[in-house]
């Protein structure tokens, strides 16, 4: 027979791929030297574990010891934010993923073998028979049982793979942003909702995809397979494609008149992760998609007349929640439906000597035989009555022809705990746990039954499968957040002296530990559990329902379900009995007493206020033995609760909080909310039993304490004046820092109470489930945890609280205006080039030199000219006869001048008018906030508005020709023909 060569599309070099020592290289083979420094296990190899309960927990696998005499071995994992690992049972154990490397380097081989529990060996034949003798890549020969091996498919040292990635973000393009994916150590991810990515894989027409992708939230997405790389965005449709359709992930693939949709699985039965394998035939529109371990989860050819042409690029579309790319691999496959030729009816002889197969070669023929032997690297065949020789580089796929499974039989359970570990390099291993330190894991292999070391800066993905599987209880439990961390448990009491920090946290069915200084999340101390039933759930419930048809262990599987019964701390003599007795519950339920008293580091506290003088706010609370404060680290105070929580409209806040320039230098520094919603801005002398002394305008006002309902104090205003003297608040907040960075070996922790106040403390012990430590400014604390809602552990920029409600008030310097230039002139754009111009007139409040109100929303119906002025500006001076000159041109029924002052007072502004002897209506900008909304910042400025509310001209300066300017806009505005000179 002719030997039949390489096919020159099996060379293609792999992307992204280079040869590296093989996994299964290090069986029986103890490592010799330290592989990595402790800084790369703790960066690179840091990963997640994942519970049976939809918990997660960031970190790496520390030393364990795997005892077969233990009822459920224990899986020890390091946090870093903990002084010592958990350790988790195996039963309660789902899988660990670890991120990948930024270079993945695949295992040399000639072949690979994959197996009916979904492992995927790689190296030679050796032998046919049973079991198959084979010669592992870097190991010594080993006996491969025949009937788990499902296929064989060339793997020639990784460069039958077509590609492998996802690869550097640079690689790929996008029809929108290309950064909003982010690239990180191997895995592509998005958050952006409708986020679009594609590449040109040069996928082969009969190809085999292997994907893996996984979400957070839920998922919205499309994968197209076989696009367009020119134009996907107008071929993903027609391609076969992947899309989530309500709770399914199906497959798609239209063409033309037809479509073919078909579920691939439910989201529920997921996760947050689909691993499939595609074997598409896109000339063809047939597609095949099998789990990890070969199972077929659906296929369907469309029925098209003639075949159409096959596309080479892969497409991703994120509609929403956020999705990661972690692994994408192309193969080259056989043909899906294939035509044996007729030598393959004598191989229906169950009688014939050999492995019954179905062959496929790299020239795309295909027969079915009985694999007999391998003679100088030829594969012998028996294909009916002809024996073949085909050299082992022709070899595609071969394909082991199995007995199938009684329909009736029940699943096999798992005798023993087991695991199946996936590589970065494309390795799957099945086994049972023997051994793991920070470096590897020992393993002993189902398949082969030999030991196996694999490092662990080579996994991807651990499954763990037990033979009895357990669900950590959630209800009841505390629920601590992290980054990348998930755990539900509780919050256990420490004596005084537990080192590094008094707080230990027991997740639900293993060991407590610890919290180091450095750990920066929250505790959820009465979380909503969520009745959604993982994945793994639902796969336990399968086991547990054939298992108690086979082995009638009801009363057993109860037992594990049910919750383990609460630990509660024996009583102690000493110290600890001491502090038992003092706080009891009815203390808990003094210190919860009071007004809340906000803090400028975020505090709040309940408590009375009893005075407040000009260093210092005196005050009680249940919650702290300390009686004051300095009242700069006050942000406010609520005296009664009688008052209800003030409604203002943006016009009446942006008028409290612009400081006129006249009192820049003394801006108000205080805000007096009333009883009745009345508010006042001031500076607060002093707070007595009875009443509070402020002053106002330079006025000292006594205000009885009974009609006082809030008192906040103002943030000063943002002045970007380099020599600008520190204020308080600059004061208070570094006063803040510098006591936060006291101890860097404590752990802070802000509890956030059940009615909305906030307190922090450093705690020293947890006595009957009350904190127990010290505030910066409080002192001594007592936080019972019956009493919160949440408590943030790790050191918090509190200054700028998302949910403060005080933050609002940040006081603004009114705008300084300056004198404009002469202005007038022959320019015919004049008055036109405000960005005010055309649009609607802002709108203010304010009050004529009368003392009657004027609001610009009144004034609709008339056109209307404002004129901003002030008394010191020359120009204003020379300008306002002109503007009043002109205006009296017009019915005062259809035009009306306004002249606005800008924050001066009434005295100073009748002298001046009675001087230069004209009398406009004058309305006051005390505070500068109708000049900030016209951008006066340049005097005089005029500005035309029409009856229906748009601003038409706005002239800046003065000059000869504004008057005649100014009449000619007036025209304008009403419809009239202008004036003819």
């Amino acid at each position: 027979m002719k030997t039949i060569e390489n096919h020159d599309r099996m060379k293609r070099p792999t992307t992204a791929v280079t040869a590296s020592m093989p996994l299964l290289g290090w069986i029986l083979v103890s490592l010799t030297a330290p592989l990595f420094t402790a800084e790369l296990l703790a960066d690179e190899l840091s990963g997640i574990l994942r519970l049976n309960n939809g918990d997660y927990v960031q970190g790496q696998f520390s030393a364990s010891e795997m005892n077969a005499e233990e009822a459920s071995p224990l899986v020890n994992w390091q946090h870093a934010g903990f002084a010592t690992p958990f350790s988790f049972p195996f039963a309660s154990l789902a899988s660990t993923t670890f991120p990948p490397p930024s270079e993945i380097k695949a295992t040399p081989g000639q072949f690979a073998f994959e197996l009916l529990n979904g492992d995927r060996l790689f190296g030679n034949v050796v032998e046919v028979g049973d079991p198959l003798m084979v010669s592992l890549t870097g190991g010594e020969t080993s006996e491969l049982p025949l009937a788990m091996v499902r296929q064989i498919f060339r793997w020639d040292d990784s460069r039958a793979m077509v590609f492998q990635g996802p690869g550097s973000r640079d690689d790929w393009e996008s029809n929108g942003q290309l950064e909003s994916w982010v690239d990180s150590k191997g895995t592509l991810e998005t958050s952006t909702s409708m986020a679009t990515i594609f590449r040109d894989l040069k996928l082969p027409r009969l190809a085999r995809v292997e994907l893996d992708i996984a979400w957070e939230g839920k998922p919205n997405f499309v994968i197209a397979v076989g696009v367009d790389p020119e134009s996907p965005e107008n071929t993903w449709a027609d391609a076969f494609h992947i899309e989530v359709w309500d709770d399914d992930i199906v497959a798609v693939w239209e063409d033309g008149s037809l479509a073919g949709v078909e579920s691939i699985a439910k989201l529920k039965e997921l996760g947050n992760r689909l691993q499939v394998t595609l074997k598409i035939d896109q000339a063809n529109r047939h597609v095949t998609i099998e789990s990890l371990r070969g199972e077929t989860l659906t296929q369907y050819t469309l029925p098209i007349k003639k075949p159409r042409v096959a596309q080479t690029g892969i497409y991703f579309r994120n509609i929403d929640g956020t999705l990661r790319i972690r692994s994408l691999q192309v193969l080259h496959a056989t043909d899906l439906t294939p035509k044996s030729n007729d030598t393959a009816e004598a191989s229906e002889n169950s009688d014939e000597a050999g492995i019954e197969t179905s062959v496929h070669l790299t020239n795309g023929e295909a027969f079915q035989g009985h694999w007999k032997g391998i003679e100088d690297n030829l594969w012998q065949f028996q294909a009916g009555e002809e024996e073949r020789s085909i050299h082992a580089d022709q070899i595609m796929v071969m394909d082991l022809v199995q007995n199938a499974p009684e329909k009736d039989s029940e699943p096999e359970l798992p005798s023993l705990d087991q695991l199946q570990i996936r590589t970065f390099d494309g390795m799957r291993l099945s086994g049972s746990l023997q051994q793991i330190d920070e470096q590897s894991l020992r393993v002993v292999a189902e398949a082969t039954q030999g030991e196996v070391e694999i490092p662990i800066s080579s996994i991807d993905t651990i499954d763990f499968q037990a033979s009895k599987p357990s669900v950590p209880p959630q209800h009841g439990q505390m629920r601590l957040e992290l980054e990348g961390t998930r755990l539900h448990g509780r919050l256990l009491d420490a004596e005084p002296d537990t080192q590094p920090t008094a707080l230990r946290f027991e997740p639900s069915g293993t060991t407590a530990s610890v919290m180091r200084p450095n750990l920066q999340g929250k505790l959820v101390l009465r979380p909503k559990v969520e009745t959604t039933k993982s994945a793994t759930e639902l796969r336990i419930e399968r086991l547990q329902k054939i298992r108690q048809t086979l082995k009638k262990q009801n009363a057993v599987v109860r037992a594990q379900n049910r919750p383990a019964p609460a630990i509660r701390p024996a009583a102690k003599p000493g110290v600890w009995n001491v502090f038992s007795k003092v706080f009891d519950p009815q203390a808990n339920l003094k210190a919860i007493a009071g007004r809340p008293i906000y803090l400028k580091t975020g505090e709040v506290i309940p408590g009375k206020v009893i005075s407040i003088d000009e260093q210092d706010v005196t005050f009680e609370s249940g919650m702290t033995q300390k009686t004051k404060l300095p009242r700069e680290q006050i942000r406010a105070i609520h005296l009664n609760s009688t008052g209800s929580e003030p409604v203002i409209d943006e016009q009446e806040r942006e008028r409290l909080l612009t400081v006129p320039r006249n009192r820049k230098n003394s801006p108000p520094t205080h805000l007096l909310i009333a009883n009745n919603g009345d508010m006042m801005r001031c500076r607060l002398v002093s707070l007595t039993e009875f009443a509070a002394e402020v002053e106002s305008r330079l006025e000292t006002i006594t205000i009885p304490r009974n009609v006082i309902s809030q008192i906040i104090w103002l943030k000063p205003p943002i002045d970007t004046e380099k020599d600008q003297e520190p204020t308080d608040e600059d004061a208070s907040q570094k006063i803040a820092a510098d006591e936060t960075d006291v101890d860097s070996d404590a752990l802070t922790v802000q509890g956030k109470m059940l009615d909305g106040n906030r307190l922090s403390l450093v705690p020293e012990s947890v006595i009957n489930q009350t904190l127990i430590g010290e505030n910066f400014f409080l002192g001594p604390i007592r936080l019972p945890l019956a009493n919160c809602e949440e408590l943030y552990l790790g050191v918090r920029n509190d200054f700028e609280l998302a949910d403060d409600p005080h933050a609002i008030w940040q006081l603004v310097n009114a705008p300084e205006p300056i004198i404009g230039d002469s202005g007038g002139g022959d320019d015919s754009m004049a008055g036109t080039r405000s960005p005010l111009v055309g649009h609607p007139a802002p709108d203010f409040k304010l009050k004529t030199l009368d003392g009657e109100p004027f609001r610009i929303a009144d004034q609709t119906g008339r056109t209307l000219v404002l004129d901003f002025w002030a008394t010191w500006c020359g120009p204003c001076m020379q300008a306002m006869p002109v503007i009043e000159e002109a205006v009296a041109e017009f019915d005062p029924e259809q035009v009306r001048l306004v002249a606005v002052n800008l924050q001066e007072s009434a005295e100073d502004i009748r002298n001046t008018l009675d001087r230069i002897g004209v009398s406009p209506e004058v309305v006051l900008d005390i505070d500068g906030v109708a000049a900030g909304r016209y951008q006066a910042n340049a005097i005089p400025q005029t500005v035309v508005i029409d009856a229906e509310g748009t601003v038409t001209r706005v002239f800046v300066g003065g000059g000869s020709k504004l008057g005649e300017q100014l009449a000619d806009a007036i025209r304008e505005t009403l419809g009239k023909p202008a004036k003819q000179n």
